[in-house]
């Protein structure tokens, strides 16, 4: 099923490299005239623990292929891509202010990213790929995970839904921190490997930053989350695993079961 993603995901960008090259020469960030740092390729960011730094892109990009062509350009800076719309930069001591200046001078795609489309497009025929034909699935995955959000008994009896007992709190902006013991570890999705009944993680819920990185409050699923203010010590919670960031795993939606 990963293997399919990320063939799907590559299909994605490369067709969307050759069809417009919608994001050739544009950086994760520009510099506004005021001094401002605001989103450009990247749709908002937020911080993800001491010295990380969680990136959201924007539709049609490729976290994997963006990773790629920005670690080298970045080092020490550790780059990870989560999943296909999520980039987390990481080193001890990384300053927000120093990570967004830095890539505010790096432009992506290019000729480079180009080639890369093109290689991707022409070994996906001996890795039994999708074919060209099967480009709709591609739209409706990256969309599924970004932007629709199943209804609240879809949610509840989602299969890819990690359930746990809340043991600790830690009272986080602009949500908690909840430490839990898994009661019943995923049964499907990317990420069911990484769970065990019995251990201890810690989650938050997923929050959507606005343009001037205020909380968006209008977005349905940070609505969701931040009702999280009110779980207590032994409440019994579910959501899906979206990301992780560190030692934290972030959940799509955080509620009571």
């Amino acid at each position: 099923m990963m293997r399919h993603v990320l063939v799907v995901s590559l299909v994605a960008a490369a067709v969307g490299l050759l069809a417009s090259g919608a994001w050739a020469g544009e950086p994760l960030v520009v510099k506004a005239g005021d001094g401002k740092f605001i989103p450009a390729a990247a749709s908002e960011w937020a911080p993800a623990g001491e010295g990380a730094f969680r990136f959201v892109l924007k539709s049609g990009l490729s976290a994997q292929a963006v990773a790629k062509e920005l670690a080298p350009k970045l080092t020490p800076v550790q780059v990870e891509a989560p999943d296909d719309m999520t980039l987390v930069f990481r080193l001890a001591g990384l300053a927000e202010a120093e990570l967004l200046a830095r890539l505010s001078t790096l432009q992506l795609g290019g000729d480079a990213a180009m080639g890369d489309a093109l290689a991707a497009l022409g070994d996906l025929g001996s890795a039994g790929a999708p074919a060209m034909g099967d480009l709709s699935s591609a739209g409706s995955i990256r969309a599924s995970k970004g932007f629709e959000l199943p209804g609240s008994g879809d949610r509840k009896d989602s299969k890819a839904n990690l359930v746990g007992e809340v043991i600790g709190l830690e009272p986080c902006q602009p949500m908690p921190l909840l430490h839990l013991k898994v009661v019943a570890a995923p049964a499907e999705g990317e990420h069911q490997a990484a769970f065990r009944v019995g251990a201890t993680v810690a989650v938050r819920g997923y929050y959507k930053l606005t343009e001037d990185r205020k909380l968006d409050t209008g977005d349905e699923r940070t609505q969701i989350n931040l009702k999280a203010k009110d779980i207590k010590l032994g409440d019994r919670v579910y959501g899906k695993p979206f990301s992780r960031e560190g030692d934290e795993w972030i959940l799509e939606t955080i509620e009571k079961q």
